[in-house]
């Protein structure tokens, strides 16, 4: 599916966000450096998903660990953005399924100070 932006202030804010699964995601793309980010997508018959933060040319970073959400085939990344410098980036979402095929989604991401 398509992924789900949220962002979070505060750990606190980051646990109540993670733990709704009727929150609200944002539209915008904009972060600061101080601020987590909570994606949120769908993913049906697949044999792995994982991700990385990509910088602003395509090339990769840094794995970001996926992990499971809530039922039904919903997965999540948590992500920090207080360990990379201002900038444009992407997160890719890679989807691997049962029959070799692969499927990417990126997430735009710019980060302020």
């Amino acid at each position: 599916s398509t992924p789900r932006v949220y962002r979070a202030r505060t750990i606190p804010e980051m646990r109540t966000l993670a733990a709704d699964a009727s929150a609200i995601p944002t539209a915008k793309r904009e972060f600061l450096r101080t601020e987590r980010i909570l994606i949120r997508f769908d993913v049906y018959r697949s044999t792995g998903v994982t991700a990385e933060l990509l910088n602003r040319v395509g090339e990769k970073m840094v794995d970001v660990p996926v992990a499971p959400s809530l039922v039904g085939g919903t997965h999540q990344v948590d992500f920090g953005l207080a360990s990379i410098p201002p900038g444009d980036y992407l997160i890719a979402i890679i989807v691997h399924d049962s029959e070799g095929r692969i499927t990417r989604e990126l997430v735009p991401l710019k980060v302020g100070s």
